[in-house]
Parts: C-alpha cells; structure tokens; sequence
C-alpha cells in the first residue's frame, strides 16, 4: 500500500507535467517599451515594431539574430501596418514610410495630400501601391484610400460621437473599428463599433455601420485570407474586444454581417494560427479556441512563463507574446502538441493509468484474500 501512494503522488505530478502546453520559450528582448503593435516577415525572424517608451513612440526593427535597434525616419510615428512583404508606417504632420520586410531602412513617400496642412495619420495598412489610412486634422478623424501617391477626399462617419480607431484591410474594402463616446462619457473610450468601409474610384470611401453594442470597444482586426472562390458567408475576419470575440462574414448578395462567436469571451490581445486556432490573452490567462467550440481552452504554460502577455502576432508559424513592457518575449510552436515528444507524453499517461488501475486491481484482490473474502 505505502508502495501504491507514493506511486500515485509520482503519477499526479507526471499528469500534471504533461497538461503544460509544449513548444513554449521565453527570452529577454533587450527593449525598453511596451510593443503598440508589430510587424513580421514571412520567416518570422525580422520584424517592424512601433513601441511606446514614456510619451513617445518609436519605430524598431529585429534583424534575424534576435537584436533590436532604432529605426531613424526623422518622424513622430502613430501606426504601421501591411504584410509579410511591405510594412508601411504614418506618423505626424502626414508622414508616410514604405519598406520591404526584413530590410534595414525606410523611405519616405511624399504623397499628395489636398491643400492645407498636412493630417496626422492615426491608422493604416496596405502596402507602397494602395491601401486605407485614418487620418486626424484637428479634432476630426476621417478615412482614406491611397494610390500610389494620390490620397483620396477623406469619409467621416456622420455620427459626431462615434471616434474612428484602427482600420484593416480585408476581402473587397476595409474594417474600421472605434468607440462611442456617447455610450458612458465618464469610462472615456466605450463601446464596440465597427464600420464597413468600401472604395470609391470617384471620391470619398463609403461607410456603412456593421456593429454598435455596449461594452469595452474593439481592439484588434485579424483579417483572414482572400479567396476569389468566397462561396456565402465565408469569414473574412476576426474582430475582437474587451468583452467578445466576433466573425465577419461576407455575402454577395446581403454584404457584410457581424457574428458574435459562441463561447467567446472579452481578450487583451488575440491572434490565429495557421490552423485557424484562436490564440488570445484575457483575465482568465492564456487560452485557444477553434470557432465553433463551445467555449475557450485555458492553457497551462511552464513555470517561469509570464502573465502580463500583450500583443499576440504570427511570427512565421509561431505564436509571439510580448509582457507588457515589452522585456520578455514568449513563443509558442503550436504544432508541437502533435510532435512525437507529445504523442510519446499521452502514452505516458495511458501507461501510467493502466498501471494505476493494476496496482488498484492486485492491491484489492490481495486484500480479499487477507480477509478470506475470495
């Protein structure tokens, strides 16, 4: 019997260690700043960053050996974006910046803004062709497109208390998100709004609203992949905040529609994977979801991992996490809970648990025996 507990507590821990999610690393990043938001290269190994250090931004860029350094563009940047090939950047006073990905300079774009004084750029994305940008001039906020150099009038939304964000762009146009600040006036930015924003080769983008609902306001856009073949419905993006997670869809015939996902609850920072695995930070920890489950999967990382995670992007084909200032950096291989170290693990365990139920089995039946039962 003394035999069989010891066995059990050694049991208890192995179970235990094989619950911590695998493929798990954590290193020191050498910055000092918070990561606003974060660009990658295909590889995964060279990356744009905008961080914030005090009351200022910066832009820094990660070679492939893992180092970080300033990247001098004579600018006050607010925004970066665009894909594993071009990352653009904006910044003040109409600053507009293009570089290929993984390279170690940028060049300013003097675009042709409309007479007066240049806006400051709040959102963007696209690449050094065309895209949607956010701009600011004064205290109004209105979207634009661009191409090549030429930006077009710039879209409003008419609603005076409903403030423009961030903008995306997905399949057939651009997401905007943003915040109402009519909803709750005293929690400052509230409430989750979302527009649709469509081109317009003539003028002005088209704004239509998709989404106005109470609550802490959206944060992150992940725009999935474009499909020529888009059959009804098909998802074009995932759009998350700080009380849901939401799908939009896209339909020929009935336009866009805005899906709150089951079991969703709100995120600090999301991303998806290349298995359409939802990987997000909340108040409950880290967790992964696949649309469709009916609800979130809390993952247990290794000791030593922090808890203060912000800022989840793909970096090639791992997951990266930054703590909030952007010290440490944690990353995640999600296709090592299917390698043969895992595969090996769950064994483990079976053997362990039919091991247990014949140490239980032979421990009984010596017991009956004991006592002339059998």
């Amino acid at each position: 019997m003394g035999a069989l507990c010891i066995f059990i507590i050694l049991g208890a821990a192995w179970v235990n260690h094989a619950q911590v999610l695998p493929g798990v690393s954590v290193s020191e990043t050498g910055l000092n700043g918070s990561i606003v938001d974060i660009m990658w290269d295909e590889d995964g190994e060279r990356a744009l960053a905008l961080v914030e250090d005090g009351n200022s931004q910066t832009l820094m860029i990660r070679n492939q050996n893992g180092d970080w350094q300033e990247l001098d563009c004579n600018c006050n940047p607010n925004a970066i974006g665009g894909n594993d090939d071009i990352w653009v950047a904006g910044g003040d006073d109409g600053w507009f910046g293009v570089m290929n990905a993984g390279s170690n300079g940028i060049a300013t774009r003097s675009i042709n803004w409309s007479p007066g004084a240049a806006p400051d750029i709040i959102s963007l994305d696209g690449d050094q062709s065309a895209g949607w940008m956010i701009v600011e001039h004064a205290t109004v906020r209105t979207v634009h497109t661009w191409l090549d150099l030429n930006v077009s009038e710039g879209a409003s939304y008419p609603i005076s208390d409903i403030v423009l964000d961030g903008i995306k762009e997905v399949t057939g146009g651009a997401l905007v998100i943003g915040h109402d600040t009519a909803s709750n006036p005293s929690l400052g930015i509230t409430s989750e709004v979302l527009i649709d924003a469509e081109r317009n080769s003539s003028g002005a983008p088209k704004l239509t609203l998709l989404h106005r609902g109470a609550g802490a306001s959206f944060h992150t856009i992940i725009s999935l992949d474009d499909s020529s073949n888009c059959i009804p419905n098909c998802l074009i993006a995932i759009v998350a905040g700080g009380d849901a997670i939401y799908g939009v869809t896209s339909d020929t015939t009935a336009g866009r529609n805005v899906h709150r996902i089951a079991g969703s609850i709100g995120v600090n920072t999301i991303t998806m994977d290349g298995q359409d695995m939802l990987w997000f930070k909340s108040d409950n920890g880290l967790s992964t979801m696949m649309i469709g489950d009916l609800e979130p999967t809390i993952v247990k990382t290794p000791d030593g991992t922090p808890t203060d995670l912000s800022d989840a992007a793909m970096a090639g084909d791992n997951v990266v996490l930054y703590s909030d200032d952007g010290s440490t950096r944690v990353t995640i291989d999600p296709t090592a809970q299917n390698s043969l170290l895992r595969s090996l693990s769950l064994l483990g365990d079976l053997i362990l648990v039919l091991t247990f139920v014949a140490f239980a089995g032979f421990g009984g039946h010596a017991l009956l025996r004991k006592h002339e039962v059998l």
